[in-house]
């Protein structure tokens, strides 16, 4: 099936199978992707090096890669493979986006080992992750630390994950700068948040 989802005055189209994941709240996509780039906005993007953690289906991929534009780099990297392949219909397209298939910590440590390498990393501009309900955690964090982004986006389901996880960012030296809160779940307990953490100095 094909979902279409609007912000800041772009258009995507996501091909997502039947039974793949997508935001049950048929508002939720276009909503979430506005505040991740207004979390951005005032960041130049184009030719970045941005990474998109726990990335689903493409969600803010495909937004990414537009926001980059062809001369930078964007890295995506889901722990599905049904979502990667998912994600691969959406953005064929789009050569600068690479698209990883594994568990985040495992694939960060790989593509740090590589480092040097034309497939390797060693710095990002812009980290946006938006992990399952148990948050993302001490060794992930550390990680997106030491690749010293100036911005890290995180779209959280769980207030408790995400204030753990802002202390782990604080202690790596990010401040967390804005919180903005959707209650995208009416008449239950669950909030999704997106918070912005900044790099100190």
């Amino acid at each position: 099936m094909t979902e279409t989802v609007a912000a800041h005055g772009s258009t995507w189209s996501h091909r997502v199978a039947a039974d793949g994941f997508w935001q049950v709240h048929r508002e939720a996509p276009a909503l979430l992707v506005g505040a991740v780039l207004d979390a951005l906005a005032g960041r130049s993007l184009d030719g970045a090096t941005v990474l998109d953690l726990y990335a689903g289906a493409g969600l803010f991929t495909l937004p990414l890669a537009d926001a980059t534009g062809p001369t930078g780099r964007v890295v995506s990297v889901e722990g599905s493979p049904r979502a990667v392949k998912d994600a691969r219909r959406s953005l064929h397209d789009r050569p600068h986006v690479e698209l990883h298939a594994g568990p985040v910590d495992h694939v960060l440590a790989a593509l740090r080992a590589a480092a040097g390498s034309s497939g390797g990393l060693t710095h990002a501009d812009a980290v946006v992750l938006d992990p399952p309900r148990v948050g993302a955690g001490r060794v992930v964090v550390e990680q997106v630390a030491h690749l010293a982004p100036q911005a890290v986006v995180y779209v959280a389901c769980d207030p408790a994950a995400l204030a753990r996880d802002v202390a782990l960012f604080a202690a790596q030296g990010y401040d967390l700068t804005a919180l903005r809160a959707f209650d995208l779940f009416p008449m239950t307990h669950h909030l999704e948040a997106v918070a912005t953490l900044t790099r100190r100095g």
